[in-house]
């Protein structure tokens, strides 16, 4: 009897078979490019994205499908560059069903052609399910050995030196004496704390170092700590009632009416201060 050189087709379940290991190759090749907190973070965008085409398959909602989307765009936006390894794997087209057994070459192509039908070549709808049922497993095992194996840093201490780094452009107008005016009468009228010895002065101080991320070797040292010993004085005549008219807004947005009293007290008693010709632009 002669023997036949055709090859046995692959039955569904082969198939099948084949496209969930070609998935799972895709990914492990693909995340091998990343750092540990990558993985994780690339690892949850695909788990989230497979959540969002379970929606689409069960509602066949355009807007489902347009999570996904923008899930994806999102994730180039933050990476640019360094996203090609996963561009590279183009796991995408594993979600296109009509076409991925050809696109990700699970079937031969002159098998694919030899089949009667388009549903043939297709996926049908139990093993879409199926699919994204088995891939959602692998990558949430995969991503459960990602915690597991990563290692915690203990966090590191936050010195006085420390500073939060400021990346949001300057308001002209917000200077430092209009925040520490502020800050100082906030304190007073909403917790009773007025800095008026070194002591409550250079907790103050430290605390307003937090507040706009600025750096200070000694707090004595502290341009912050010297002029906080002044307030509200810091400023005199024309230059300190403008600062206070800056501010008062604020406090009026707050509700804190104790501080707006307080702001207008000083208005009314730095306009006394004045000679008598520079009172009359700050009548009513």
């Amino acid at each position: 009897m002669k023997e036949s050189n055709q090859t046995e087709p692959l039955s569904r379940l082969q198939i099948f078979n084949r496209l969930l290991m070609k998935f799972d190759a895709d990914y492990d090749q693909m995340i091998r490019s990343y750092n540990h907190a990558q993985k994780i973070e690339i690892t949850e965008h695909l788990l989230r994205a497979i959540d969002y085409i379970i929606n689409y398959v069960q509602s066949k909602d355009a807007g489902d499908w347009g999570k996904y989307a923008d899930a994806e765009t999102e994730l180039l936006k933050k990476y640019r560059s360094d996203l090609q390894p996963y561009a590279n794997a183009q796991l995408y087209k594993y979600f296109d069903f009509r076409r991925v057994l050809g696109a990700k070459d699970i079937i031969p192509l002159e098998t694919l052609n030899a089949m009667k039908s388009a549903q043939e070549q297709s996926l049908s709808d139990e093993e879409i399910g199926l699919f994204l049922e088995d891939t959602k497993r692998s990558l949430s095992n995969a991503l459960y050995f990602l915690y597991l194996s990563d290692k915690k840093e203990a966090d590191e201490p936050i010195t006085l030196n420390d500073s939060i780094a400021v990346t949001d452009e300057t308001d002209k107008d917000i200077t430092k004496a209009r925040q520490l005016l502020a800050i100082y009468y906030f304190l007073k009228a909403s917790l009773g704390i007025e800095g008026r010895d070194s002591n409550s002065s250079s907790c103050i101080a430290r605390f307003v170092h937090l507040l706009t991320g600025t750096k200070f070797t000694t707090i004595q040292n502290s341009d912050i700590y010297k002029k906080y010993l002044q307030m509200p004085n810091y400023k005199t005549d024309g230059k300190l009632i403008e600062d206070l008219k800056f501010i008062r807004p604020y406090f009026i947005d707050l509700g804190l009416e104790s501080g707006v009293k307080m702001i207008d007290e000083e208005i009314q008693r730095a306009i006394k201060e004045l000679p008598f010709n520079e009172r009359k632009k700050y009548k009513d």
